[in-house]
């Protein structure tokens, strides 16, 4: 009995090397990546918001609301959504789920490795856990705006090293406004004493909610505004 070669399944070699499905044109590969994509990144966000609720809860119980604790959780929230609404636009992009399995991979790594120190970050949302630390909340804040900058410019670097990674856009406002919050913040820890006081969390509460307005509003990669 002969069988007939292009009904046979593919194999998992065959699908990895495929030239459509590492171009991202085979159409169901585009919608595991948008399962994939839209599912993973909420549960991490979700577990995100599960490390954030045990600190402020129990600041909340210890020492009343407080404006420093109301400010800390506003930040975590601003910048957590910022995040999360930009990365899963970018992965559910058009240009993202055709973009080559290799570059599609990069992203998915890179922003699951976002949305997990947003998780850390979550977990230090109180201000009384940041004094028993080494690590703090506006270290793992500056930190995360670092990584997405790095990887933006990682993106034209790529493209223009290797063969085949050149992109139909980079975001560079996003890495720009990374970078004016990251100098910003290091220069508000200059000028207070604690960046903890409620000097430094309605400083740090405003760079939040400027850098939420022109993202999300102004800067509208993804037109959803």
């Amino acid at each position: 009995m002969t069988s007939i070669e292009g009904e046979q399944p593919k194999s998992i070699f065959s699908r990895l090397i495929h030239p459509e499905i590492r171009s991202g044109k085979d159409s169901s590969l585009l919608e595991k990546r948008n399962i994939i994509s839209s599912v993973f990144i909420a549960m991490l966000m979700g577990l995100a918001y599960a490390e954030m609720f045990p600190p402020v809860r129990e600041s909340i119980r210890t020492q009343g609301l407080t404006l420093t604790t109301i400010i800390l959780f506003f930040v975590f929230f601003l910048t957590s959504m910022r995040f999360f609404i930009g990365n899963q636009l970018h992965l559910l992009s058009e240009s993202c789920v055709r973009m080559r399995g290799d570059m599609w991979l990069y992203d998915f790594l890179v922003i699951t490795f976002e949305t997990l120190i947003l998780c850390l970050l979550g977990g230090l949302s109180a201000v009384g856990i940041n004094y028993r630390g080494q690590i703090d909340f506006v270290d793992l804040l500056i930190f995360l705006y670092a990584v997405d900058i790095a990887w933006i410019v990682s993106q034209k670097i790529l493209g223009s090293l290797f063969r085949g990674w050149n992109r139909e856009f980079v975001p560079w406002a996003w890495a720009i406004l990374n970078g004016l919050l990251v100098i910003s913040i290091v220069i508000l820890r200059r000028l207070v004493d604690d960046i903890y006081s409620n000097e430094g969390l309605i400083g740090l509460g405003v760079l939040s909610s400027i850098a939420f307005i022109l993202d999300i509003i102004l800067i509208d990669h993804y037109d959803i505004i």
